[in-house]
């Protein structure tokens, strides 16, 4: 079994190197070359998968995405050079569903266009050339952020973050600890706490201060966030950031009555709170604290332009003509579990950059 593989690696890896924080933990289980879970060649997203983002749902979210980024494009003065960006592009269908749209409204196509995108996975990138043939000379794959040329144009991050390596804390007696696995007298993964590294300390401090005063109180701190953004504002010339994602401000992410933290484990659409389950064969995620990443972000050269619920930024997208046409095609249902508060409308924010 794959599992079995991947966790005699970080056993392995243990023995020889000693104990590993959990976000390195977290790191080989989702990202290990051959074994990770993003890596594998089975990697499969929806229906067939362990999970399924807004891109699944039909092709809603690429209608209405296409919209938004020909209103950011005229933000631009709609500039003939332009590109668009997405990371972690999944199966395609995102893609698909947006170049469908350029094409019914006969922009873009005909012009210095290009579509990037990032993958890291091989197999995925060959189901997403084969997917995207009919665009084949708009369309540019990279495994990178930092192999991407000078860009002007959108980059959209769609669940992202989420999967970003996190450290895990507990607090006991005032002291910040971290979680690290080590291995007990069997050869079996165990949990063990060590002191906090500086840079964990210092986060708590900047954004939960509170939290070193309740004892046993335990969550994450995804620090990987403030690289990333820092890694598509180094790529990003011109244009702007959509980042949607499931998450919090720091005030609601802390909050005393949240003490077990936010991680939860996808495993053949199924959810438990296990990250040592299934190693390699289940997806590992957190929820973002938003108010970091809009720090980092300003850090970064950004400016903030938006930050509201996915429901609210979809809708103001729409008009009666676009809603119109969502009724007669049969996607209406779709578009309502996209932003109805007991669909994804009101557990996923988004955050809209620009850099000009």
């Amino acid at each position: 079994m794959i599992s079995s593989v991947l966790e005699q690696i970080i056993i392995q890896k243990i023995k020889t190197n000693g104990a590993i924080p959990f976000d390195e933990f977290m790191r080989i289980a989702l990202y290990e070359p051959e074994f990770g879970y993003y890596m594998r060649k089975e990697m499969k997203i929806g229906r067939e998968g362990d999970f399924f983002t807004a891109s699944h749902l039909g092709k809603v979210f690429g209608i209405i995405l296409s919209k938004a980024i020909t209103k950011f494009w005229q933000n631009l003065g709609s500039p003939e050079e332009f590109s668009v960006t997405e990371v972690g592009p999944g199966m395609g269908h995102l893609a698909e569903d947006i170049l469908e749209e350029f094409e019914k409204e006969g922009i873009f196509l005909n012009w210095d266009f290009t579509y990037n995108l990032v993958e890291i996975n091989e197999k995925l990138t060959e189901l997403q050339r084969q997917r995207l043939k009919n665009y084949k000379c708009h369309v540019k794959w990279y495994s990178s952020i930092e192999s991407l040329a000078v860009l002007q144009g959108i980059v959209i991050c769609n669940e992202i973050f989420d999967a970003l390596p996190v450290r895990i804390f507990e607090v006991k007696r005032g002291e910040a600890l971290e979680v690290y696995l080590d291995i007990n007298q069997k050869g079996e993964l165990i949990e063990i706490l060590l002191p906090a590294r500086r840079e964990t300390v210092d986060y708590l401090i900047e954004f939960a201060p509170h939290v070193l005063e309740l004892d046993s109180y335990r969550s994450e701190v995804n620090l990987e966030m403030k690289e990333f953004i820092e890694k598509i504002s180094f790529a990003l010339k011109k244009g702007n950031v959509l980042i949607f994602d499931y998450g919090f401000d720091s005030e609601e992410y802390y909050s005393p009555q949240r003490t077990k933290g936010t991680l939860l484990c996808y495993y053949k659409h199924s959810i438990n709170e296990n990250p040592y389950l299934h190693i390699g064969q289940q997806d590992i995620t957190a929820h973002i604290n938003f108010f970091a990443l809009k720090k980092w972000s300003k850090e970064a050269g950004f400016t903030l332009e938006d930050y509201t619920w996915q429901s609210k930024f979809l809708v103001s997208m729409c008009d009666e003509a676009l809603l119109e046409r969502l009724r007669q095609e049969g996607l209406i249902d779709k578009f309502k579990r996209l932003v109805l508060p007991q669909g994804m409308g009101e557990t996923h924010r988004v955050l809209v950059l620009s850099k000009f």
